[in-house]
């Protein structure tokens, strides 16, 4: 129960982390100012190296809080197993070292 404790700890200051960070790019990207691109015979001019909108919609359209919230569970998930992993092996050697030193009495 105690590494369910934890992990549930870890989680929450991963919420809140990944909270501040989104609403941090979000304040800025607000803030700054987008180029504004003259409109020429063939259509606006496109920064090389840019891609082209995805087919369907417009490149940042519809989805993306879905898109957003999908990310934001796989990383929790990520985050989880790995924190599980540590403290399942922490447990493990502290045990095998347990074992050792009652077998060296």
């Amino acid at each position: 129960m105690k590494t369910l404790g934890r992990i549930l700890i870890i989680l929450a200051a991963f919420a809140l982390i990944m909270g501040i960070a989104f609403v941090a790019v979000n304040a800025i990207s607000a803030s700054g100012t987008a180029p504004a691109f003259e409109r020429r015979g063939e259509g606006s001019p496109r920064p090389e190296g840019a891609r082209p909108p995805l087919p369907g919609g417009e490149g940042r359209g519809g989805g993306s809080i879905l898109r957003l919230m999908f990310g934001f569970v796989r990383n929790a998930g990520i985050v989880a197993v790995i924190v599980a992993l540590v403290v399942w092996l922490k447990d493990f050697l502290e045990k095998r070292r347990r074992t050792a030193q009652q077998a060296a009495r």
